[in-house]
């Protein structure tokens, strides 16, 4: 397994969630709230949570691409943002409940229910660093919210955030160069190294919170390519030029559809997550695939029976990082970014960052992915399978990572060019 963007492990072990020491504070006594996730069959408003989910990444993908090669976690960001609502009253509330899907117990319910259903597969983090990857996926998830240490929220908020997101909270002065260290040894700790550090910078005596999100996964295919089998092949790229990609190939029986010429392939990994490849229409951008165009694929690969596919598929290796608070504002959350109102965090926040960093790997094996989200507030003034089809990926295509078994879309990325980082 090529691993190229991989860092050294933090020599942190695994620490409870709920009682964390931070580095300049002391042990939080307000997050003593067991971890009660929801399940799936209480979420009402599951269907319309991952669906807000696909919108937003499909979006964020539109908006963030540019003919550049872009992954995100839209599971990540949302999660992020869920926590957040949880301190939101008032225009921010309603913003973020029309980003999110839904609204109160219901959205809570749902992104607590997605959280648990993922982490049935949670593992050490550390595993990615093994030469082979595991025989089962391994999809690690954590949270934390880092308080300044002068900082007072609302106990119902901090309680949902242990009850329901299993959300250790630490305190911490972010004025000390300390603070930096708490963050940076957090998120290199539940990525297995593969993001080494903080997007948010300290010391900066103006920041409040640092809500943060990691999630990890590392997967086999359900069907290996055979590295034999890689090759250079032409790669189209949207400018019309060619280049050499390192294409693998292989013949399988695998979920496949077509729809408004583009081609869709459902690769399968060992257990309970799958990777949907989308080849759109020459001429076509990856990310001109739009959340309606997701709903389709998952509505017909519902009943979709297998078909035998010749497929050559690019190997990727990129990483992302992107502040999306512009992002944020133009998707409808201007109110949120001004912190119009946070007040059960803060009476006096706004947000100063919304930074997310993700990886991608896909090779023979498997894959290995990352992302953390981070935002950050600071002080504000106020049958029998037919003949095999052939879909053959030399163009611009989409990617989305999938938990199977309710299409929560943990990664999804646009690649313009294989051949760039």
């Amino acid at each position: 397994m090529r691993l190229d963007c991989l860092g050294q492990v933090c020599g942190l072990s695994l620490i409870g969630l709920l009682t964390l020491t931070s580095c300049g504070g002391g042990e939080d006594p307000r997050s003593t709230v067991t971890y009660e996730p929801a399940s799936l069959s209480e979420a009402e408003a599951l269907t319309d949570v991952v669906n807000a989910t696909t919108r937003f990444g499909a979006e964020s993908l539109s908006e963030l691409a540019q003919s550049q090669n872009t992954v995100v976690s839209p599971a990540s960001i949302l999660l992020g943002l869920a926590m957040l609502a949880e301190g939101a009253q008032g225009p921010a509330a309603e913003e973020l409940d029309g980003l999110l899907g839904a609204a109160g117990a219901e959205r809570t319910a749902a992104f607590s229910a997605l959280q648990a259903a993922v982490l049935e597969y949670d593992g050490d983090p550390a595993l990615v660093q093994a030469d082979e990857l595991p025989e089962t996926p391994v999809l690690h998830l954590a949270n934390q919210l880092v308080l300044a240490d002068s900082t007072s929220p609302d106990g119902e908020f901090i309680d949902v955030l242990a009850a329901s997101f299993d959300a250790g909270v630490v305190t911490t002065d972010f004025g000390a160069a300390d603070s930096q260290r708490l963050l940076d040894e957090w998120v290199n700790e539940h990525t297995g190294g593969l993001i080494e550090e903080s997007a948010v910078e300290t010391p900066n005596a103006d920041l409040i919170f640092v809500l943060q999100n990691a999630i990890l996964m590392a997967a086999r295919w359900q069907t290996q390519f055979d590295p034999a089998d890689t090759a250079e092949r032409e790669f189209t790229t949207i400018d019309g030029d060619t280049v050499e990609a390192e294409t693998m190939q292989q013949t399988l029986e695998a979920e496949y559809m077509e729809y408004d010429d583009t081609q869709v392939i459902r690769l399968p990994y060992a257990e309970a997550f799958a990777m949907d490849v989308v080849l759109p229409p020459e001429g076509s951008a990856p990310t001109d695939f739009t959340d309606q165009d997701w709903a389709a694929v998952d509505a017909a690969f519902a009943s979709q029976e297998r078909t035998m596919v010749e497929l050559a598929l690019p190997a990727v290796d990129l990483q992302t990082g992107e502040d999306l608070v512009a992002l944020l504002q133009d998707l409808g959350g201007p109110e949120t970014v001004a912190g119009n109102d946070l007040s059960l965090i803060d009476p006096a926040v706004e947000i100063d960052q919304l930074a997310h960093q993700a990886v991608l790997t896909v090779d023979e094996e498997g894959t290995v992915a990352a992302a953390v989200t981070e935002i950050a507030g600071v002080t504000s003034a106020p049958v029998d399978p037919p003949e095999a089809v052939e879909m053959t990926v030399d163009r611009p295509f989409a990617l989305r990572i999938v938990h199977e078994e309710t299409n929560w879309p943990l990664f999804m990325a646009a690649i313009f060019d294989p051949t760039e980082d």
